[in-house]
């Protein structure tokens, strides 16, 4: 019998399953009972151990390098104790195997794959990583090989990590440290969600294997607060710090019990030990100073709000608590003031507060008494800056700042402010310039790279808008202006997935910022994701926003959806809040010119046009729409007053315009002249090259025309209008061979393209290659039958082969559809005498009818 089947299993190369087989049975086969039988069980499971161990060996003897390296990887993980030390890991992490580049991408991918599943390390294990692997710099291409919120979580580990006590996990039972983290996190999860049930279950089983863990003991501490047990909670935290000074969550609790009870010095004290371990402790800064309020400490407590303002700067709760504080501040300066009403330090303070209570006007009021007396300072120019924007004296305001940093040329504020108010006047250039003088000052200010990229996203750089973004989000990772800077510069480059990412950031971190929502819309209108585009409308307009660019972005969706009457509708509700905007007016002309409203049009583009001289897109449609109504000379006057104008943009497409008005009046030199203008604007549209080309071969100039000709396939490689017009040229040139060569360029673009076979069949027969013309005349006949260059061809061919009743009634064909075609006329006398005896001789006459 198969060892297997003794022991009552599958066959299996587990160790582990065949010893539980076996311990299962020995109560049946035991040595005293029965001997035999415990003799065959127990030669059946040293058997089965051995066949395991043999697989075991030969795999480990198949192993790649990779897979050998992924066992030590696996073997350190398992063992808690090489888990938790960075020299165990930087000597494995040392090997060649992860420098090599045939195998470091595959081994970074493989430890990924096992860290979906194992990952409880310490911080300085995953920076260790990270050092190794360049997880961070590798995100986004992370993101296409693993699932998004994964890439997410190990960045999060790398980058904050957890402040989990793993060290402690030494003393507990050996094996159980991974049980004693899940027990830890089902705890902690369970005291969010106030399920203090799942809490006190799991307490009790983490305890059982590890009592004494300090970040248990915490935990177990806010289920006795929740339980309104704080004494003992206390005493739990009081015996956590005892044993550690530096333990943060020992005092926060601490502080937090006493807060609730009112000790608020205690309180006080406890947050203050926080924030002297981790300064920049947000929920300690926060709590600080709300208790800082308590105790009638303004001033101090402003100082603490105002740091966590900086972190979450879009949080009213915050906003709100801070603005109590300075109203606080404000009395409290007042009675002061009572006493001491010459104090320059707090008249200023004062002056400061009214201004981040929006008591603008008071502000501004003790300042200009400041500025009269001596000793005006440069955070009192900063302020009295500040006020004039606010108050929208903004001339003033950049009078002021240039004295400013006259004064105090190393004083960041006061050249970011300058900065700022170059960037309101629209000198952008001067901006970036003034920017880069306050990055100069102080080289971590995301605020002036945030602005930078603002500014470049206005002046159509998206490279160095991208730049300034990502370093603004690198200083600042909470300030969603950055990231909506970002998204506006990835959609001018347009790399529209990433856009979407970078609005959605922006709206996780502030969902009240409206320009993310108006990017995103027009990321989905650029990519043709309509529905998306009016689904993101509708949320921002749920959120109670009425605002013109959000109703301009809906009427481009609805005009690009042919819903017109509704897009003009959404270009009024813009206008209505917006009435000088040109772009609206010109959106609405759009509209009502897709409809073949050009009287309404018309109006629409003259309004534009009243608010900005310069709108060339309304000029061009105005044109579109007085040629729609036979109005061609006033089409003709309106672009010569348009190419007269200096500032219009795109002027090369009104002397294209013009040329073709031109053209259809057969007044090709002139359409030539307006051409070659158009090419001059702008030397790198095929179409002006093909245009010009094709005037060229009107005026039987082939060899001009082919070199228009070639340049615009130069620029524009898939046009076979160009190809065929190239043919038609090198045919007159009598440039057969290479006539053909353009002509089957022509068809691999498109293969039932008419004019190309019936260009290359009549090449076929000037070479006097009767079966390929046929072939081609045949081909083109069946693309077009009424065609009478084709028709033509056709009689030519069965003149050549002396078919001359069949040629006939090809010329009443032609008749048939113009009976006053000459060639038909002419050839048919010809074939008349030829079937009547009356000359024999063989007359080749062609005229051929090429198409634009």
């Amino acid at each position: 019998m198969d060892c297997f089947e003794v022991l009552g299993i599958e066959k299996t190369e587990d160790i582990n399953e065949i010893r539980k087989a076996y311990s299962s049975l020995l109560t049946k086969y035991s040595p005293e009972q029965d001997p035999e039988g415990f003799k065959q069980l127990r030669a059946a499971y040293e058997e089965a151990c051995n066949i395991a161990k043999e697989s075991e060996s030969k795999a480990k003897q198949e192993l790649s390098p990779v897979d050998e390296f992924m066992e030590e990887f696996k073997a350190c993980y398992k063992d808690f104790e090489k888990r938790l030390s960075s020299d165990q890991w930087t000597e494995l992490l040392e090997k060649d195997i992860c420098y090599n580049i045939d195998t470091a991408s595959e081994i970074s991918s493989k430890v990924l794959t096992f860290l979906m599943d194992n990952y409880n390390f310490p911080n300085q294990v995953w920076k260790l990583f990270d050092s190794y692997f360049s997880w961070t710099s590798k995100k986004d291409n992370l993101y296409r090989d693993f699932p998004k919120n994964f890439i997410d979580f190990v960045i999060y580990k790398i980058d904050k990590g957890s402040t989990f006590r793993y060290d402690y996990l030494k003393d507990c039972i050996p094996g159980q440290e991974d049980e004693f983290i899940s027990k830890y996190n089902k705890v902690s999860n369970a005291l969010d969600d106030y399920d203090l049930y799942t809490a006190c279950k799991n307490i009790a089983s983490a305890k059982d294997i590890c009592p004494n863990h300090p970040d248990l003991i915490i935990l177990e501490a806010r289920y006795y607060m929740l339980k309104g047990r704080l004494n003992e909670a206390k005493d739990l935290l009081s015996q956590v710090i005892s044993k550690d000074e530096k333990d943060i969550d020992g005092y926060f609790y601490r502080a937090e019990i006493s807060n609730r009870v009112g000790e608020l010095k205690e309180a006080y004290n406890d947050y203050a030990k926080v924030l002297e371990i981790k300064p920049d402790d947000v929920g300690a800064l926060y709590a600080l100073g709300k208790c800082c309020i308590n105790l009638n400490q303004y001033e101090e407590a402003i100082k603490y709000l105002e740091k966590v303002d900086e972190i979450y700067q879009y949080r009213n709760d915050i906003n709100i608590i801070l603005t109590s504080a300075y109203n606080f501040y404000i009395d409290d300066i007042l009675n002061k003031l009572e006493e001491d009403n010459l104090n320059q330090a707090l008249r200023y303070r004062l002056a400061e507060a009214y201004f981040r209570t929006s008591k603008t006007e008071e502000s501004y009021d003790i300042l200009k008494e400041l500025r009269q007396e001596n000793g005006f300072t440069e955070d009192m120019y900063c302020l009295l800056c500040q006020v004039l924007i606010k108050l929208n004296n903004e001339e003033l305001a950049y009078t002021t700042v240039c004295e400013g940093v006259e004064l105090f040329r190393n004083n960041y504020e006061l050249n970011f402010l300058k900065a700022d108010m170059l960037d309101r006047f629209g000198k952008y250039e001067e901006a970036l310039a003034q920017y880069d003088r306050a990055i100069s000052i102080k080289n971590d200010s995301c605020a002036a790279y945030n602005n930078k990229a603002y500014v470049f996203n206005i002046l159509r750089n998206y490279n160095e808008a991208l730049k300034c973004a990502d370093k603004a989000i690198e200083l600042d990772p909470h300030m969603a202006h950055a990231y909506k800077n970002k998204a506006e510069a990835l959609l001018g480059l347009e790399l529209y997935e990433d856009c979407f990412e970078a609005c959605n950031l922006a709206l996780n971190k502030y969902q009240y910022l409206l320009e993310a929502y108006i990017i995103k819309i027009k990321a989905f209108t650029a990519v043709n994701l309509y529905d998306e585009a009016l689904d993101t409308y509708n949320k921002a307009s749920d959120l109670g926003f009425k605002d013109s660019k959000l109703y301009h972005c809906k009427a481009r969706v609805l005009m690009r959806l042919r819903r017109y009457e509704e897009a003009a509708d959404y270009c009024d509700y813009a206008l209505e809040l917006d009435e000088n905007n040109d772009e609206y007016y010109y959106l609405k002309g759009l509209c009502y010119y897709y409809i073949d409203k050009y009287e309404e049009a018309i109006n629409a583009f003259d309004k534009a046009i009243e608010i900005n001289v310069n709108n060339g897109g309304s000029y061009y449609y105005k044109v579109q729409c007085l040629l729609s109504e036979s109005r061609e000379e006033e089409a003709l006057n309106l672009l010569n007053t348009v190419l007269e104008l200096q500032d219009i943009q795109f002027k090369d497409s009104f002397y294209e315009l013009k040329g073709n008005i031109m053209e259809r009046r057969n007044d090709y030199n002139q359409a030539l002249d307006l051409y070659k203008k158009a090419i001059t604007s702008d030397p790198n549209y095929a179409p002006y090259y093909y245009a010009a080309g094709h005037i060229f071969n009107e005026l039987e100039n082939y060899e001009e025309a082919l070199r228009y000709f070639y340049k615009s396939i130069e620029l524009d490689p898939d046009q076979r209008n160009c190809y065929v017009n190239i043919s038609y040229s090198l045919y007159c040139l009598g440039k057969y061979e290479a006539c053909i060569e353009n002509c089957n360029k022509a068809l691999e673009i498109d293969p039932d393209y008419t004019v190309a076979h019936q260009n290359k069949g009549w090449s076929y027969y000037k070479l006097e290659k009767i079966a390929e013309a046929e072939k081609e005349c045949s081909a083109a006949l069946k693309l077009d039958g009424n065609n009478l260059d084709i028709l033509l061809l056709k009689l030519r061919l069965l003149n050549y082969k002396g078919l001359y009743q069949e040629a006939l009634l090809v010329c009443d064909r032609m008749l048939e559809i113009d009976a006053h075609n000459t060639s038909a006329i002419e050839a048919k006398q010809e074939l008349m005498k030829k079937v009547s005896g009356e000359s024999n001789q063989k007359k080749g006459l062609f005229k051929s009818l090429f198409n634009k």
